[in-house]
C-alpha cells in the first residue's frame, strides 16, 4: 500500500508539473504575440503617390462619375466633389439623367409648344464650376414628353427610348447648348466633352436599334456644332463594342462632314 501511495503521488506532482510547464508555455507565447502586435502597431509605412517612378498614366485623373443629375443639387454632394477634386485631381464629372423629368428641362405647354426650364441645370453647373470642375455632358435620358414610349432604367426611371419627333429633340439640344453659351461663355463651354447618350449598345439603356442610335447622334451632333463648330461632340460611350464605335465613325465622318467625330474613351 505505501509503495502505491508514493507511486500515486509521484504521478500527480509529474502531472501537476506539465500542467504548470503548458501554462507557462501559454503565457509566453501570449507575451511573444502581444509584443509582435505592439510592434505592428507602432509600424508606420508612408507612400507618396505624387512621387512617380517610370512611366505613369494620369488619365483616371481626367474624368469621374457620379450617379444622376438631381444628385448634385444636394449640398453634400457638392461638398463631396469638391474634396475628389482637391485631393484627387479629378477634372471633370459626368452623370446621368440631365434631361430626367425630376429636372424639369423640357414640357409642352397646351398647344403642344415646347416650354424650356434650365433652373436646376443651372444650379447644378453653377456648383460644379464652382468647384473648380468641369462638365462632362452626357445627354440623356428621354424627357417623357418627347419620348415614343414609356421604357425606362433604375428605380427613378430614366426613358430610354428614341424621342417621338427628332425636330423637338434638337431643339432642346441646342436651346440648352446657346443657353449654356450665353451663360457661361463660348471660352468655357469649349473646353467641355459632349456625349450622346450612355452605353447604347446595350438594350438597357436604349430601346431603339444601331440606326436609330446614327440618328440621335447625328441630330444631337448638328444641334451643338450649329452653336459652335469648336464644342467637342465625342463617345458614344458604349460598353465595348469597337466595331460599333468605328462604323459610328464611318457614318460621321463620311456622310456627314459638318459634325467633327472625336472618340472619347470611358473608363
Amino acid at each position: 500500500m505505501t509503495n502505491r501511495k508514493i507511486d500515486r503521488g509521484i504521478v500527480c506532482c509529474v502531472i501537476v508539473f506539465l500542467c504548470l510547464l503548458i501554462v507557462r508555455a501559454n503565457t509566453i507565447r501570449a507575451q511573444n504575440s502581444d509584443s509582435q502586435l505592439g510592434d505592428l502597431r507602432e509600424r508606420i509605412i508612408t507612400a507618396d503617390y505624387a512621387q512617380v517612378k517610370g512611366k505613369h498614366d494620369g488619365f483616371f485623373r481626367e474624368v469621374v462619375g457620379a450617379g444622376r443629375a438631381a444628385e448634385g443639387l444636394r449640398a453634400n454632394w457638392v461638398k463631396g466633389l469638391g474634396v475628389v477634386h482637391r485631393e484627387c485631381g479629378f477634372k471633370y464629372i459626368r452623370f446621368h439623367g440631365l434631361l430626367q423629368d425630376e429636372m424639369g428641362v423640357y414640357s409642352e405647354d397646351k398647344t403642344g409648344n415646347p416650354v424650356y426650364n434650365f433652373q436646376y441645370v443651372d444650379a447644378l453647373y453653377d456648383s460644379i464650376l464652382e468647384t473648380g470642375m468641369k462638365p462632362f455632358v452626357e445627354f440623356g435620358f428621354m424627357p417623357q414628353a418627347i419620348a415614343s414610349s414609356s421604357k425606362s432604367v433604375f428605380w427613378w426611371k430614366g426613358n430610354i427610348t428614341p424621342p417621338r419627333d427628332y425636330t423637338r429633340w434638337e431643339g432642346l439640344i441646342q436651346a440648352l447648348v446657346k443657353h449654356w453659351t450665353t451663360r457661361y461663355g463660348s471660352d468655357e463651354v469649349r473646353q467641355w466633352y459632349f456625349e450622346v447618350w450612355n452605353e447604347p449598345n446595350l438594350d438597357i439603356f436604349w430601346s431603339g436599334d444601331q440606326a436609330e442610335y446614327f440618328k440621335l447622334y447625328e441630330v444631337t451632333a448638328r444641334a451643338i456644332k450649329s452653336v459652335s463648330a469648336d464644342y467637342r461632340v465625342g463617345g458614344p460611350a458604349t460598353a465595348g463594342m469597337h466595331g460599333f464605335r468605328r462604323r459610328l465613325s464611318l457614318l460621321i465622318t463620311e456622310r456627314y462632314r459638318l459634325i467633327l467625330f472625336q472618340r472619347t474613351p470611358m473608363g
